[in-house]
């Protein structure tokens, strides 16, 4: 399963954060922890959002927050910050409350995680019932239905 790399201590839940910097930052927390990423890569994905804009709001209420593969990258890793209100990346409506992080370390190794993650996330159902969730165990949950 692709998705395994997404475990119980690489999710946050809370209720909102200040700003859409603030939630990479949170959402990349438990990756920086583990050393699968260094800072530079959180400031990456910043900057990449800065200069490029919201385009890691993939739809409505989801965001894959990620930047090129480089030396702030120790291995392939997926994080999840789980916002009960939602954040905007922008003045017009890209709004997120599942913030995922994906690490990469070369252009291919993540690709897996990529499928498996839009396949999950490609499913409406099974989006509103992470949207609803309230606990890892249930997030987790639903991530394994969809293997």
């Amino acid at each position: 399963m692709a998705l395994e790399v997404l475990t119980k201590d690489k999710i946050i839940i809370k209720d909102k954060v200040e700003d859409w910097k603030q939630a990479i930052q949170k959402a990349s927390a438990p990756l920086l922890e583990q050393n699968i990423i260094k800072d530079g890569y959180i400031n990456s994905m910043i900057k990449s959002v800065e200069e490029l804009g919201p385009y890691i709001v993939i739809a409505p209420e989801i965001a894959i927050a990620h930047a090129r593969p480089d030396n702030n990258v120790n291995k392939v890793g997926l994080s999840l910050l789980k916002l009960k209100k939602h954040i905007n990346f922008s003045k017009d409506d890209h709004y997120a409350s599942l913030i995922f992080v994906l690490s990469a370390i070369d252009n291919d190794s993540h690709l897996t995680i990529l499928k498996s993650l839009a396949q999950l996330l490609g499913n409406i159902e099974k989006v509103q019932h992470l949207l609803n969730s309230n606990s890892k165990e249930e997030i987790l949950n639903i991530i394994k239905e969809n293997d």
